[in-house]
């Protein structure tokens, strides 16, 4: 009897010390070196994703009403069979629309940089915090376990940050130079012609 109670208690410790091991195990689990974060949804969710792209769409809404007014106005030419008016608004618009075009492609550059510049700074900040070894986009990942995933945290860190793009660019198509043989506007004093090296001596 004797002999089988100090098996037992031999069990009980055995049985003690493998769970202890187990909880140490659990308890030292290594934490993740490096962040996931789902790109995608950082533009698309994000405060300053939406910024960006409701002042593209506010550009581009501003684009279309340009055009509207100036069309308007071609189709009003055509109309009266004003065919010069009508050739000079066909090339006004198609300068028009080459030059806004490039307007809205410029845009669509700067917000993208200012989006990711702030994302860069971000995603430094937050690795620097938690000693991560770096930040990698979810879609590039081969596989990682679903601690890595740090959006939510990156998420909220950006949300934090006041968007700011600056001021819409003009639409307004720039005025061409005027040539230096241009007659004045009517009602506008001639410009004084320079006098000749014989006249001045």
């Amino acid at each position: 009897m004797k002999k089988l109670f100090v098996s037992a208690l031999s069990l009980v410790a055995m049985f003690v010390l493998l769970s202890g091991c187990h909880e140490e195990r659990e308890a030292q689990k290594p934490a993740p070196q490096f962040g996931v974060v789902q790109i995608s949804k950082l533009y698309q969710d994000s405060r300053i994703g939406k910024a960006g792209f409701d002042r593209l769409s506010e550009l581009e809404s501003k684009a279309q009403g340009v055009l509207k007014e100036t069309l308007a106005s071609l189709e009003k030419a055509r109309g009266e069979q004003n065919d010069g008016e009508a050739a000079r608004l066909e090339r006004r618009l198609q300068e028009h629309v080459e030059f806004m075009q490039d307007v809205i492609r410029r845009d669509q550059e700067h917000v993208g940089n200012v989006i990711q510049t702030v994302m860069k700074n971000v995603f430094d900040k937050y690795s620097q915090e938690n000693g991560l070894f770096g930040i990698f986009s979810a879609e590039n990942m081969l596989s990682a376990s679903p601690e890595a995933d740090v959006t939510v945290q990156i998420m909220a860190m950006i949300d934090n940050i006041e968007p700011a793009f600056g001021d819409l660019p003009s639409l307004e198509l720039p005025k061409l130079p005027e040539p230096a043989n241009a007659l004045p506007a009517e009602g506008e004093p001639a410009a004084p012609a320079e006098a000749s090296p014989a006249e001045k001596d």
